[in-house]
């Protein structure tokens, strides 16, 4: 077995000239050493209804300066004890989150739902496993799939790449729970339903119906954001948000990034999509390309009146084009 000082003199080398290592700090696991990223500090808990709350991430990416917190989880406070939607990107970020939760309750965490895919929604699972041992974590089984193919690891790549590791540490931890859309989780005194709309962001979102709180967490199917659309389909995020916004019993929708709100932040959703999606539609058969097409919908009145401001739009609106253009093209075939 390695010294401990010869396996430290390793580690050291081998992150030398990292701009983290400053700030990372060690675990110890029997005789093992290695390097952890620094703790999160605490992100404020908003209220959104009685027994509903949810942290707001203020940056739209991943950096070192977040630690790697640019999504938004939440909670329900239910008679049974918390249900958590998403919990971050990182170990850091879930233990963090624990920490606040527990200024709101004391009761322990019993349930999760991770809303889809994309790591920075559920790579904190590790935390939560850790602090509650039988807690059950809930995804669409696509999740699952997945993460055997290799998406947990991808994702924290990403969020070491971007953060200068600041989620050192992170084990994967994946869902172990499979639901469907429509299915019920009855925790305690509040009922939680399932809504699967097919590929939308991903083909694995799922919303989370807090049916008595009348709140709905949408993942990342809806927010007024340019981020990423390469698992998604820009159809079915129209259809998605007809769906959402026939939805009238419900008083807030919670969006994966950015602030909560009501059913404006769908329509504004929906409006989005729609503008890309079928100007497309209309100049694809005049010949136009996508590049051509672009500025035919940046200049819009919705684009330049309310899009404009939404984080990301400059640098992603180009891609979201050339996607959308990518999948009306398919759709003829």
């Amino acid at each position: 077995m390695m010294k401990r000082r010869d396996l430290f003199k390793t580690a050291l080398s081998a992150t030398a000239g990292l701009a983290s290592f400053s700030v990372l700090k060690p675990l110890y696991a029997a005789d093992d050493f290695v390097f952890r990223g620094p703790d999160v500090p605490n992100v404020p808990v908003t209220k959104i209804a009685d027994r509903t709350f949810y942290f707001l991430a203020v940056d739209p990416e991943p950096a070192p300066s977040n630690f790697g917190f640019f999504s938004n989880p939440g909670f329900v406070v239910t008679s049974e004890g918390v249900v958590v939607v998403d919990t971050g990107g990182s170990v850091q970020i879930g233990e963090m989150l624990i920490r606040q939760i527990k200024t709101v309750t004391n009761k322990p965490v019993v349930a999760i739902f991770n809303t889809h895919i994309h790591g920075d929604h559920w790579l904190g699972n590790h935390a939560f496993v850790d602090a509650y041992p039988n807690v059950k974590i809930y995804a669409h089984p696509k999740v699952m799939e997945h993460v055997k193919n290799g998406a947990g690891a991808v994702w924290n790549g990403f969020m070491s790449r971007n953060t200068n590791d600041a989620n050192a540490g992170t084990v994967i931890t994946p869902p172990t729970l499979e639901v469907q859309g429509g299915d019920v989780i009855k925790v305690g005194d509040v009922d939680f339903k399932v809504h699967y709309m097919g590929k939308v962001h991903s083909d694995s979102d799922i919303a989370i119906e807090a049916v008595q709180e009348k709140v709905m967490f949408v993942g990342d199917m809806a927010m007024r954001r340019v981020a990423n659309m390469a698992d998604g389909n820009f159809a079915n995020s129209i259809v998605a948000m007809e769906n959402f916004e026939a939805m009238s019993h419900i008083k807030y929708f919670v969006p994966g990034h950015g602030e909560f709100d009501d059913v404006s932040m769908i329509r504004d959703q929906k409006q989005f999509f729609e503008i890309i999606y079928k100007t497309i539609e209309q100049y694809y058969d005049d010949g136009l390309s996508d590049f051509e097409i672009r500025p035919k919908i940046t200049e819009t009145e919705f684009m330049q009146k309310v899009a404009k401001d939404w984080p990301g739009f400059d640098s992603t609106i180009g891609r979201f084009v050339s996607e959308a253009y990518q999948e009306f093209e398919a759709s003829l075939f």
